[in-house]
Order: C-alpha cells, then structure tokens, then sequence
C-alpha cells in the first residue's frame, strides 16, 4: 500500500470516528506537504537554487558549459522573459565558482541585439561564442576561459548577409552550418580558424533549422527539422532519406517530420532520442540501420521541449555517464546511466519548471538545470546512508511492520518509515478524535494491536485500529525499559517506577526516591540506570550503587549488547563494558574528542560503533583503531540523539539526530575522502595610477597572483575565493588568518574584504573546513604588502636621521673649525705676544737699560745723590719690566727655578704670604710649553695679588706618573666662576683656558666665601 493510499485508509477510519470537521482538513494537509517533500528525492543531497540577487545576471540561459578547471560558464540574455523581437536583448557571460558569479565584458556592441547567445566547448578547452541576431549580422568568436582573451572568426568575407544555422563540436572537429541566400552549406572550421566548405544541405524554405550534424567515417547524419533525418557522402550526395519504417515505428497521415533531438554518446556508441518518441535508439554506422537501445527513458509522459536551438532530453558528462530527462508539470524526472555499471541506475525527482538547459561534470556528484531566471544546482547522494525526517530531532524507533519503522520525535509526533520505499508519512493519532502530539517520546514498544510509549506527561497507549490514545498521566517519564506486563521506567527527582500494563497502574519499584535517571536498561535480570548519583542497580526489590571509575555526572547511556553485556557511557566520551552482573565495569574505549556517547552497537564484524554528539565511531577492538563519520559522509547531523538507536534484523541501523534520522548498513558506510584546494576568483584592490578600484578577473591571471601590494593612499582589498576540485562539491566552510594570527571563519561565503588595511607585510592564509571543524584539502597562501606613506616609513626616518646627521655634523664641523680658527688665532697671538714680550724685553735690556747704567755711571762719576737715586730707581724698574715681559730665569736655570724666583719677589713685594711645595719639573716640557705653564702659574699668583685680598697663598706642583699636578690656593676672597668665565671682560680666564688648551692640559677652579682653589692636570 502506498504513502497516499494507506493515508486516506487510515482518514477513512477517521471519519467515522466522531469529530471536528476540521481534523479532515489538518490530516489532508499534512499528507500533501508531506507528499510535496518526497517529490524531491531521498538520494538528493543538496537543492540549492541562484537567481539575480545572488548576482546571477543571465534571466534567459542559453548554454551551461564547465571548463577544463571545473567552472561552470553560463551564456544567455539578460532578461528571464526570453528573447525579444522588438526589444533589445543584451548578452550575458558569466562564469559561477559555487559561491559568486563572476561577469566577463563581450567584444560585441549592445546595437548588435542577439536572440541567441550560445557556448561551445571544443576538445582544447577553448569556447566558441556563438551569437545571431535578427537585425543585424551573425558573429562568431573563440575565446580563451582562461585569459578571457576574445578572437572573432569571420565568416563572410564580402558583406553578404550570413546567418549561423547551427555549430557542433565532434571531438577535435568543428562543422558549422550557414545559411546564405537561401542556401545552406556545411563547413568545417580549421585550425587556422577559416572556413572550408563541404556540400550544401537540403533545406526548404531557404533557411535550415538543424538538430544533429554527425560525422562518421564516410558520411555525414543530419537531423533537419523540415526534411528530416539523411546520410550525406563526403561530396554531399544524399545517400539515404530515414522514415518511420526505418525505425520499426508505424507512419500514419499527418505525422510529423522526424527528428533525432539529442544526441549522446554511451559505451562505445552513439545513442539517440528521437523527437516525440519514447524510445532511444542506436544508430550503425556501418550498414545505416536504425535499432533500438538497451537505455530507456524516463516512465514520465512527455518530453522537455523548448526551442528549436535548446532541445534537452539527454546529456553527457566528462566521463561518458549519462542523464534522460522528462517533464511533467513542475516536477522533472532525471535518470542516470553509469557507463559499465548498468546495476547502478538513478532515477530522481526535483521540482523545477520549465527547463532550459542543463550540465554536469560528473553526473555520480551534481547537476545544473537552467529555468527562466534561475540556476538550480542538484548535488547526489554518494553515501550508503539514507536520510528521513531532516526537519526533526529524533528520540524514539520501533519495528512497526514489514519494512516499515515507527519514529517517535521530540516535538513533531510520530512517523512511519518505509526502508524498502524510501518514503515517510506521518503517523496520526488523536484524543477524543481530536489530534494528539506526542512529544519527548522515550521509548515506543509495538504490540499486536496497541502501541505503548509516553508523553511529556506520563505513560501512553495507541489503538492500532482507530490510532486514539489512552493517557496516563503521571510524571514526565526520562527512560524506559518494556519488561513483559510492565514498564519499568526513570524520571527526574523519583523513585524507579514501573505501569503496570494489565492494571494500568504506576506504582514505586526503588526506596530511593530521589533518584535522577539518565538511561535505564535492564541487563539480565537486573535493573541499571545512569543517575546523578552513580551507576544504580535494582533486582528483586533490593536496591545499590556499583563503584566505577567515573565521576557520578559524567555516567550518561546504557545499551546491552550480546555476547558483551551492558555497555555503560559517559558525558567526556568514555565507554564501559560490564560483561555480567558480577563483574566490575571495565573500560573499553576513549573518545579523543571526548564528545558524550548517546549510544553503542556491534556490527556483523565484531566492530563496535559509538554514536556520539560529534559525529559516528566505528571501532575495532581487535587493532583498536577507529575512524569518525559525520555529515560529510551523508549523515544528517554530526550530534546524535539518545534514545534513538535500533538495529533491524537484516543488520542495518537506524540513528536519530538531533536534526534527521538516519539508515545505513555498517558495510555500506563509507568516508568520503576530501579533497580539493582554496582558489583565488577575484581580486580587487586600487590602482593609484588610475585612482580607482582594479579588478583581476582572468583565472590565468589569477592563478599567477602570489602578491599584492596596496597603495598607501587607499589599502582597500576585496578577495573573492572558492574550493576547486572538491570530492563532494557541497559548500564547504572556510577560514583564514593574517600571519601568525588565530583562524576566522569567513563569514561571507567566498569572500573577504579589508577596507584599510593598517601598513605592514601580511600572510594571507586561507583553508576549507569540514562540519568537524578540520582542515583538508591545499590551503591558498597569499603575501600582501600594505605600502606606508613614506614620511611614516622607516626609509623616510633614517632619511631624517641622516639629514639631521648631515647638517648636524656641518654645523659641528663648522663649529669646531672656527674654534680651530680661534685657537689658532688665540695661539698664534700668545705666540707673537710672547715674542714681542721677548724683543720688548731684549730692546729695554739692549738699549734702554744699556743707556740707564751708562747714566748710572756718569752720576756716579758727577756723586750726584739725587740723579744717581733716580737712575737707580729706574734702571731697577726696567729691569722688572724686562723679567716680567720674558722671565730669563726661565731659560737660563729651568722652569723650576724660576718658578721659585717669582715666588719668592712676590713673596717679598706683597702683603700676601706665599708657600710653596714644588717637584722639579724640568726637561719635561718644550720651552714653548715651559713659557705657557709659567705664564698660567704667573697669571694665577698675580689675580690673588690684584684682586683676592688674599692673606696667604699656596703653589704646589706634584710630579705623578704621566701627568703633571698643580694646585694653586688662596685663603682670599672667591668669585662667582660661571659668571665670569661668561663675562666678556674677563680675559684673565680665557688666556688662561687657551693656554692650558695649548697644554692639552685641564683646569678646575673651586671658588668660595673661603678663597679660591685651582687645580690644573697637564699631561707629560
């Protein structure tokens, strides 16, 4: 009995049970949207649908055409009514890579107002553009999917009007079709791209409209829609007129013109689907007979029909499978052919209208149909698992009757499964007549007539016959065993319960009434129960918690295997086999993952299987190795639900989730090996040579981006990316990460963007993720160099830096040359100072003092008093001038001595006391050195006789090892040192400092209220 038929049984039965007129309406409705569902086939994987706001801009698709690196490129007109006569109908090409669609500028001119717009690909994997127009000329173009580089391709040389009738691609041959005044001829496109003419083709009414140009060894099959179906010679000479008769179809009046609509090539041999006929028929080649084929179309009436130039009831894919098609209404019905796997048959329903044009690279994986407006893209089932119920959690599953299954939902009711079918419809029951929803469906126990189960409320009985209900209200049940003439079950906060199916009573089985359950299983003739107490256990009234090596919140599900015992499972993903009553718990498995387990089955070889909240574990204890299913593998979810695992007698399994429920037999489980790689498909950035926004588009440019750099000006980058070369080409997750960072997901599918990029040098990562949240497949590595203004640069700094070096060091060197200048000035005026001192000196004692003593003598002579008092006087005077100018002593008995002679005359001339504690210093210095520290040393003394006001006076010099030190102290009045050496009228000083610069010598002046102290270090 069928889904629709048992459903309007089980109505029957309804209505003639009292109730509200509207429960007719309630049921009608869930059967038909349940209905609706399965019209979109359980072995379809994905439904996903494209129109414009996804960016798709072709409303009328002409052609859907993959290229050699698995894109799929799309042609047509820009508005999804169709082509326009009157209009204008502007061409579209663009190119989908499963997250955005990318558009590419054609070399034509908007005037030129195509109705057809077409795509070929030919055996190199470039296109041919095709594009006819009513008002002006035909065009013809190869373009390049790669470079997106255009070449037109003439195909009138002297302006005549030349319309392209047809063109197909037959291996590494092209034969194009041109109608030309009337005529129309068969050419075969070269290598060079010009055209060379075979024969002309029979027409009527001067224009062809041809379905099929085939090629074979020593003639031509044509396929006109006016003349029908001929073999033409290689010189063009009809050979044979097909009719009816030749393919065993019966011709009667009025019949319409024969005509092969598609074209298709399977096991070694081209296959046909003749125009409104149900058969498909192969053609030979070699004797030109007509036999009709071991494929069969679709068992729908119909056959899709569009245009003369869209005709779709057959496609190939990159390995020789095939796809029949038939419409009916909204729904199409697409069967699938295995080259060398005739067992492997598909056939499958969607919902789609009015077809355009359909594609596939690989007909085991996806497929493309084209509507006005839409793109629809159907991903197939590789997996051995079968999903059900993909919009519910599931908690409850029961045999109920030959293949079908009961399934109890969280909050959805109860379904039947038919396993054999691949079908599921509700299961109705009602309270009163009125419908009834069973939610927190723990566990369902079918009897012959009756099924028990329970509700958020307590304990529930359904009548087979009418599906009414029986509650039984008592607590919100958490788990439940079915133990002959009762349950025994768990709540929260309760003591283990038992109904008592005869009495249909609840009665207390534990003393514990506070007991917190989990899972409940009875194993042998005990009870055990999960709780957040421990492992509890009750037999026969008595009652106990067993010791196990788990932390009493961690204990989660039990389930009871054969041969192995109770299997006891924890919240952090470990397993624990009790093999029987008596034993102790023993571990048998640990998580990596540590996700909870909700529950354990063995499989026909001895492996264990554990469901878990992050994906499904087959485990074999024999080689304890282990391997993690999850939705990639074709599970409806990676979390499964507890409560919600049943094994069939023919060994398959059934595994709710928490979205979907799932039937597979363990052998047929398999991993889906991921594969694939992150491709740039875009990349926009500003070009400050432009001042705008660039687009790289090309894929062959792409493919040789590694490194972009941004302007300072505007760091703005947009990175469009897609997975290539996928194993299952679902959508896949993606992440990425700038150096060394964390990764992030991206939240637009297949793009990121950066407004502003802060300057720097990036590494741009970007990896696929499976539902697990683990990377597969080649990461895409991208370097991205975000330029700085360059007065923020380092370069543009250390340019400072040198700059500030440069002038700095000019201005120091300025510096210290004028202070060169100045020391070789002051030096140089000491020098020639000391000189005239000298000649000074030696004039006074030549001349002056020659003719003092010479007057000295003639007083003498003349024992004037007076006159030989004054010349005295003054010989003496300038006998003092002569020593002070230049001292003699100095170089007739060392600098010693004569320090000791200025000394002692000051010593005896002034009112200030002098000490001394002099070492000899002679021979150390050179006589210019010699006469500079004298005149300091003098300078010195002489400012304590001026201007200290001094009592005493102290010089000592302290011959020290490589260094000359004076100390020269005073007990007189002291002097603001800074002020003076700041004072422009202080020339003492500075004399000073210059001749102890001259010495290389240092000097340090201490002066106070106490007197004055100065320390000179000159170097030997």
């Amino acid at each position: 009995m069928g889904i629709a038929q048992q459903t309007f049984v089980e109505l029957g039965l309804c209505l003639r049970t009292p109730f509200k007129p509207f429960l007719c309406i309630w049921l009608l409705l869930a059967t038909s949207s349940l209905l609706g569902q399965n019209k979109q086939d359980q072995g379809i994987l994905a439904f996903n649908t494209y129109d414009a706001k996804d960016g798709l801009e072709v409303g009328d698709i002409h052609s859907l055409v993959y290229d050699n690196s698995g894109w799929l490129w799309i042609s047509g007109l820009e508005s999804d009514l169709g082509a326009s006569t009157f209009l204008q109908n502007i061409p579209k090409l663009q190119w989908f890579d499963g997250y955005n669609f990318h558009s590419v500028a054609l070399p034509i001119s908007e005037d030129i107002s195509p109705n057809i717009f077409i795509l070929k690909k030919r055996a190199d994997g470039l296109f041919y553009l095709r594009f006819s127009s009513a008002r002006t000329f035909d065009y013809l173009y190869l373009f390049n999917p790669s470079s997106f580089e255009f070449q037109q391709i003439p195909i009138s040389n002297k302006g005549i009007d030349v319309k392209i009738s047809s063109l197909f691609v037959q291996g590494t041959a092209t034969f194009i079709a041109l109608d030309t005044a009337g005529e129309t001829y068969l050419y075969l496109l070269k290598e060079d791209l010009s055209l060379e003419r075979l024969f002309r083709l029979k027409t009527e009414g001067g224009e062809s409209y041809l379905y099929q140009v085939i090629s074979f060894e020593d003639h031509f099959l044509v396929s006109e829609a006016r003349t029908g179906i001929i073999a033409y010679a290689l010189n063009g000479e009809i050979i044979k007129e097909f009719d009816y008769e030749d393919f065993s179809l019966e011709k009667t009046d009025n019949q319409e013109v024969l005509a092969l609509a598609d074209c298709f090539w399977f096991e070694e041999a081209f296959e046909f689907v003749v125009k409104s006929e149900k058969e498909i028929y192969r053609y030979n080649d070699q004797n030109m007979t007509w036999s009709k084929s071991n494929l069969t179309k679709p068992s729908k009436t119909g056959v899709i029909k569009n245009d003369l130039y869209q005709k779709l009831n057959a496609i190939n894919d990159s390995f020789g499978n095939i796809a029949l098609l038939d419409a009916t209404g909204d729904q199409v019905l697409i069967k699938r052919e295995f080259i060398n796997q005739a067992n492997q048959k598909s056939n499958t329903i969607v919902k789609v209208n009015n077809i355009t044009n359909v594609a596939s690279q690989n007909l085991k994986k996806e497929l493309y149909l084209a509507e006005l407006g839409r793109l629809v893209h159907i991903v197939f089932k590789n997996t051995g698992v079968h999903n059900f119920l993909e919009g519910f959690s599931v908690r409850s599953i029961a045999h109920y009757k030959e293949s079908k299954y009961l399934v109890g939902t969280e909050v959805g009711g109860l379904y039947l499964i038919d396993i054999d079918d691949n079908t599921e419809e509700p299961f109705p029951i009602f309270l009163n007549g009125q419908p009834f929803s069973a939610s927190e469906v723990r566990g369902l126990f079918v009897g012959e007539n009756k099924i028990w189960t329970n509700y958020n409320e307590g304990v529930l009985l359904i009548d087979l016959a009418t599906h009414e209900v029986e509650r039984f209200r008592h607590y919100p049940i958490s788990a439940m065993v079915d133990d002959g003439d009762r349950i025994v079950y768990g709540a929260a906060t309760f003591p283990l319960m038992e109904f008592d199916k005869v009495n249909k009573v609840n009665k207390p089985l534990s003393v514990n009434d506070s007991l917190v359950i989990m899972d409940l299983a009875k194993f042998g003739s005990s009870f055990y129960a999960t709780t957040k107490n421990g492992l509890f256990t009750f037999k026969d009234g008595n009652e106990a918690f067993i010791d196990i090596p788990v932390e009493p919140d961690k204990l989660m599900m039990l389930d009871v295997i054969e041969e192995y015992g109770l299997m006891i499972t924890t919240s952090d993903g470990r397993v624990y086999q009790m093999s029987n009553e008596n034993k102790e718990p023993v571990l048998l498995y640990t998580d990596p993952a540590a996700s909870p387990i909700a529950s354990v089955f063995k499989d026909e070889q001895s492996n264990f299987w554990f469901a878990t909240f992050s994906g499904l574990i087959k485990y074999n204890p024999q080689t304890q190795t282990w391997e993690r299913y999850v939705e990639d593998d074709g599970f409806s979810n990676n979390e499964f639900n507890r409560y919600s695992m049943l094994q069939t007698a023919d060994g398959g399994v059934f595994l709710g989730a928490i979205r979907g429920l799932n039937f597979f037999y363990p052998t047929e489980v398999r991993k889906i090996e991921k594969e694939g790689r992150v491709v740039l498909t875009s990349l926009t950035y500003f070009d400050i040579t432009t001042n705008t926004n660039t687009n790289i588009s090309a894929l062959g440019d792409l493919a040789q981006v590694k490194n972009v750099s941004l302007p300072a000006e505007n760091k703005f980058l947009k990175i469009q990316l897609a997975p290539n070369g996928l194993t299952q080409p679902v959508k896949v997750n993606m992440e990425f990460k700038l150096n060394n960072g964390e990764w992030l997901p991206i939240k637009q599918p297949g793009e990121i963007q950066f407004d502003n990029l802060a300057a720097g040098q990036y590494r741009l990562a970007v990896r696929m993720v499976d539902s697990e949240g683990l990377a597969f497949g080649e990461e895409l590595e991208l370097r991205i160099y975000a330029n700085e203004f360059f007065y923020r640069t380092f370069w543009f700094l250390l340019l400072c830096v040198l700059l500030i070096i440069t002038i700095s060091y000019y201005f120091i060197r300025q510096a210290n040359k004028a202070k060169r200048l100045e020391q070789h000035y002051s030096r140089t005026l000491l020098k020639v100072q000391e000189e005239e001192r000298k000649r000074i000196s030696r004039d006074l004692h030549d001349s002056v003092g020659q003719q003092l003593i010479l007057l000295k003598n003639q007083a003498n002579a003349s024992k004037n008093e007076e006159i030989i008092k004054n010349v005295s006087a003054t010989l003496d005077e300038v006998r003092s001038i002569t020593r002070n100018l230049h001292p003699v002593v100095l170089s007739r008995l060392g600098l010693t001595a004569a320090l000791e002679e200025l000394i002692r005359k000051l010593d005896e001339n002034t009112k200030v006391f002098f000490s001394t504690e002099l070492e000899n210093i002679d021979g150390i210095f050179k006589e210019d050195e010699e006469l500079n520290l004298y005149r300091i040393i003098q300078e010195a003394l002489n400012n304590i006789v001026k201007h200290a006001n001094a009592a005493s006076a102290r010089l000592s010099i302290e011959n020290a090892k490589g260094k000359i030190l004076i100390n020269i102290q005073d007990n007189g009045r002291g002097f603001i040192v800074e002020q003076e050496q700041q004072s422009g009228t202080s020339l003492g000083l500075k004399t000073l400092q210059e001749r102890i610069a001259m010495l290389n010598g240092k000097v340090n002046i201490v002066s106070g209220e106490t007197g004055t102290i100065i320390s000179l270090i000159i170097p030997k």
